[in-house]
Order: structure tokens, then sequence, then C-alpha cells
């Protein structure tokens, strides 16, 4: 049974330690994924899609595909959205639909918004997967399913968003509730764990072609050593970006967990497309090839309104 004991130690990994949350290396340009009082920022309708394979080459390593939409209403006065997030690693599915409402106060600097999100998330482990190989059949191990699990669990979260054209910062929780995840309900084994996002970044105007845009993502959960991505990128006539990340973690031998490059193009005003790949540093770098990402948004023009989108892509 070893594709399934290295898989259940691969979900319990997740699920059981900490942070549980997948990971998302162009987070500047998908910030409602982490924080519910972004929707609306971007003063029109969008939508977003995102792509990412973990640890490419490794058998049962995650995968995560997402879908995003927002929008403004209310003379952007308010803010809502939606993110459908399916996730996998290995024999185990995790599919989430997020709901955020934001609420938006200008001031003569910049934009206050303050957020809430409810969430419905379904957890599944496949144990009838033609891919799981047994050395005698499953039916005799019964701490062992030979049926297809499940779990749906709702949770809540807020998060608060303040931005001006030259930088912004932003807190967030969004799953507040650390919810039972056991399949058997009798049985406490494990729980969804409370996870805390603080972001921030600035724009410094080099030139009039080129801009510098550090910026960072602080993720918190339990019991665990903090995480941090680091990103310093350069934007030349608000339309390419080239930025470079450096994310902590790994294991406690390593040089952190990776180095991460990012090129993004603005094609027009309203369509963005941004690729990643990760270069990991971990224990894990001996047996894959990296992570890859693919980004990719669409700001939406307002009817009969003709005039530039001049909301910052960042900001």
């Amino acid at each position: 049974m070893k594709y399934i004991i290295v898989h259940i130690i691969l979900f319990f990994c997740v699920v059981a330690s900490a942070q549980q949350e997948q990971l998302y290396t162009q987070f500047m340009f998908n910030k409602q994924l982490f924080n519910p009082a972004y929707v609306g920022n971007e003063e029109v309708a969008s939508a977003g899609i995102l792509l990412r394979d973990q640890w490419n080459g490794l058998e049962g390593a995650p995968k995560t595909q997402v879908i995003s939409f927002a929008t403004p209403l209310n003379d952007n006065k308010l803010g809502i959205g939606f993110n459908l997030i399916n996730h996998t690693i290995g024999l185990n599915e995790r599919l989430t639909l997020e709901g955020m409402y934001a609420y938006r106060i200008q001031t003569n600097a910049g934009t206050f918004s303050l957020g809430l999100q409810g969430s419905f998330r379904r957890y599944g482990v496949d144990f009838t997967d033609p891919r799981v190989v047994t050395t005698q059949s499953i039916d005799l191990d019964p701490s062992i399913s030979s049926t297809n699990l499940s779990r749906s669990i709702f949770n809540f979260g807020f998060g608060l968003y303040y931005n001006t054209n030259l930088f912004y910062v932003g807190l967030a929780a969004p799953r507040l509730a650390e919810t039972d995840l056991s399949f058997q309900l009798d049985r406490d084994l494990s729980n969804e764990v409370r996870h805390m996002y603080l972001m921030g970044g600035a724009a410094f105007v080099l030139n009039s072609n080129l801009t510098f845009r550090p910026q960072a993502l602080v993720k918190y959960a339990a019991d665990v050593p903090l995480d941090i991505d680091l990103n310093f990128g350069l934007t030349y006539k608000e339309k390419y970006t080239l930025a470079s990340t450096y994310r902590l973690g790994g294991n406690s031998s390593g040089g952190g967990e990776s180095i991460d490059l990012i090129f993004a193009i603005q094609f027009n005003e309203q369509l963005m497309f941004g690729f990643a790949y990760d270069y990991t540093l971990s224990d894990l770098s001996s047996h894959q090839n990296g992570s890859l990402e693919l980004t990719a948004h669409y700001m939406f023009r307002k009817r009969n309104n003709k005039e530039e989108i001049i909301n910052p892509r960042y900001f």
C-alpha cells in the first residue's frame, strides 16, 4: 500500500500541522484570494484565473485551479466577489467556494476597506482511485476505507485593506472557525487551523519609464514558524513586470523554501497575464522540477465609458 501511505502522510502533513492553505506566488495579482476587503478595489468588474502546479514531477504533489470575480457597487462604496478554488494533493481533493463583501471608505489620501467572507469547503479522499496500488486487498485493512470519503464545512472571516496610488497594506483572517475535519464525526483527529495574512507594498517611480515595487506577504498559523514572501519587482512603461521573490520556510537545514521568478505583461488596459516559476531550496529540490504558476486577469469597461482604466494594477 505504498501509494496510499505516501499520500495519507502528505495529506495530514498539510491538514493536521498548520500551514493548510495552498501557496500562491503571484499574490500581488490575486489579493482577493487572501483578503476579502480587496474586492471592488479595482473600481470596475474584473475576472481572473490561476493555475498552479507545485513541485512539478513529484507524483501526487499539490495542484490548484482558481476562478475569481469581483465588482464594485453603489458608486464604488461597496464591493462583492467570489473565489472558486480546486486544490488536490495525492488522493485528496478540496473544493472551496468563497463569497466576499467589502465596505469602502474614501479618505483624502486613499481608500480604507472592511471586508467579510463566508465560505463553503468540501474535503474528499478517493480510495477507489485507479492509481491506488496495494499488495493485498484493501478490504483486509480496517483502518483504510474502500470508498470515497467526503466532509463539507462552512467558515467565515474578515479583512482590512488600505491603499493609495503609491502603497497598500492589508490584514486578513479568511477562515476564523477551527472546524473539525475528521471524516468520522465521532473522532476529533484534525481541525482547520486559523491563518492570518499581512501584506503590503509600495511603488517608487525611478523615471518616466521604470517603477520599482517592493512587496511582502506574511503568513501566520499557530505552532509553525512564520512564513514570509519578499518580492522585488521592476515595471517598464506600466506594461512589463519582472520580479523575484524569496520565500522563507522549507526545512530547518535549508536556506528557505524557494526563490521565485515572475514575469507579467499588461497586453492592454483590460488584459493582464502573469507567469511564475519557483526554484525549490528545501530538501524536496532533488525530487521535483520546481513549481509553475499561470494567472490572467480581465477588467471589464463600464458601459458607455471609453475612458482609460487608470487604477494601478498592484494597488
